[in-house]
């Protein structure tokens, strides 16, 4: 070691030597110090990192309070072209028969609907129907060179382009395509960052569509709910076959459904036409379906035609089938999911149940009309039976009053009301034995003696009524009527007046 005393007495060729030795030495130190090069280097790397991780945690953030997918491409095309070196970002989303559902385009900030030819010609010829179809990105940094070699046919004539599927669990749901107008302008960090995007972009997307399905079975729910409360008393077959119809085709994605019921349990179901609506329908293949479903009490599917499938479920209550309901699809359409099946499972309950309720009221008013006609004939018969015995009870030549259990006259013939009380029938219905003498006595002065009993069932009076112009007497006998079906005791009094 050098001794900071003893430099004077060094050569300068021990110093020269020295300086070198000390030299070498700080070298080393600096490249254990700093092995990835260049201090400015890495804090470079080390930022672009950052503002990276920052920007993935910030759509994660954004993804998380959007839930519709327009608007989250709109704001993840927006933020790629505001905090990436990209001219131009566009996504194109896919149905499930692989056809252009959503497609958007962001250039220096405003968005804008890509038409669906261009759309359809990128997805056949460009480089967004590459990714697609091999499920991994391409990345073109000379886009004229690169796209002649691909054979794709782009948007754009020049400069540089990564296109990136957009997955979905085990399904690709589009396409994220970023455009810069500099040829070379991408780096492996670039493609990383775009890909992470994209997978990004593919969670919300998944999660906006299974939030979607939960709102929209949600609503077919209460849909269902709300056909199975109507009123079944207020509508027709036709009313119901209308609603099932409206539910199949708004609800279900079916182009139609059609009602069958059975008018007795061992007839074949029949059509039901739809109140108001006009149908072109293949109502014969269908009711083929109605009456195989019915008979084996499960669904059951056919073709009606190449691009026609009918889906016939039974309608069953308290385990008999009184009928079908058939939903018509095409080929294009999807088949109902797991949960679908659940909700059109509801559906066909919903409708046995509401045809049930409409076949018992059919049922009850035509037993309502029986009645009310057996009732008004029976009524009749009693009126008449009624007047002929009136006319029988007032033709005798005696007096005659019916009397209740409480000593009230229920009834009396004309005889009795008008020569022996002198009122009208309806003025003593309901007056007191003891009331109907009073009336006599103020008539005139009235005795009453009992008579002897020449039969034990009756007990004879005389009553005596003295007139300025003479007396009149009139024989009375009672006959108890014992109690019988429910009917209270009551008495017959047969009022004969003496010569």
């Amino acid at each position: 070691m050098l001794d900071a005393d003893n430099l004077a007495t060094l050569t300068v060729t021990e110093l020269v030597a020295h300086i070198r030795e000390l030299r070498n030495t700080n070298a080393q130190l600096r490249r254990q110090l700093h092995p990835a090069g260049p201090l400015p280097a890495a804090h470079a790397l080390t930022e672009e990192l950052m503002r990276q991780t920052a920007l993935l945690t910030r759509l994660g953030i954004e993804f998380r309070e959007d839930l519709e997918p327009t608007t989250l491409l709109q704001q993840t095309l927006q933020t790629i072209t505001l905090h990436l070196p990209a001219d131009e970002a566009t996504a194109i989303l896919i149905g499930t028969d692989q056809t252009p559902a959503h497609a958007l385009t962001v250039s220096l900030g405003s968005p804008r609907l890509l038409p669906h030819e261009r759309t359809t010609e990128l997805l056949k010829h460009g480089s967004a129907g590459w990714a697609l179809r091999h499920g991994s990105s391409i990345v073109l940094l000379d886009l004229a060179n690169d796209a002649q070699r691909f054979h794709l046919r782009e948007l754009q004539s020049g400069g540089s382009l990564i296109a990136t599927p957009i997955h979905q669990s085990a399904a690709t749901a589009g396409v994220l395509l970023i455009y810069r107008l500099a040829t070379h302008a991408f780096s492996s960090h670039d493609l990383i960052l775009i890909e992470s995007i994209a997978a990004q972009l593919g969670v919300a997307l998944g999660a906006a569509r299974l939030y979607q399905q939960h709102r929209l079975r949600q609503q077919y729910i209460l849909t269902l709910l709300d056909f199975g409360q109507s009123s079944g008393a207020n509508l027709s077959p036709g009313d119901v076959a209308a609603r099932c119809h409206t539910i199949a085709t708004e609800t279900f994605a079916a182009r139609w459904g059609l009602l069958f019921l059975r008018s007795s349990p061992q007839s074949q179901p029949e059509w039901i036409a739809p109140t108001n609506l006009s149908l072109d329908v293949p109502v014969a293949a269908a009711s083929g379906a109605a009456q195989l479903t019915t008979e084996s009490q499960s669904v059951v599917t056919i073709a009606i035609t190449d691009d026609q499938t009918c889906i016939a479920l039974p309608l069953i209550h308290d385990g008999n089938a009184i009928g079908s309901l058939a939903l018509g699809y095409t080929s294009a359409q999807s088949q109902p999911s797991a949960i679908d099946w659940k909700l059109l499972e509801l559906f066909a309950r919903q409708a046995a149940t509401m045809c049930t309720t409409l076949q018992l009221v059919s049922r009850l008013r035509e037993q309502t009309q029986l009645l009310e006609g057996l009732i008004a004939e029976r009524t009749n018969q009693l009126q008449r039976s009624r007047d002929l015995l009136r006319i029988v009870f007032d033709s005798l030549p005696q007096g005659v009053a019916l009397l209740d259990e409480t000593e009230r006259l229920v009834a009396a013939n004309t005889v009795f009301a008008g020569q022996i009380v002198g009122r009208h029938p309806r003025d003593l219905v309901g007056k007191t034995y003891a009331h109907l003498l009073r009336m006599l006595e103020r008539a005139a002065p009235t005795t009453i003696e009992l008579l002897a009993d020449t039969q034990k069932e009756r007990r004879r009076l005389r009553l005596r009524q003295v007139f300025p112009e003479g007396e009149r007497s009139y024989i009375v006998e009672r006959m108890e009527i014992p109690p019988s079906h429910g009917q209270p005791a009551s008495r017959l009094e047969f009022w004969r007046r003496e010569q």
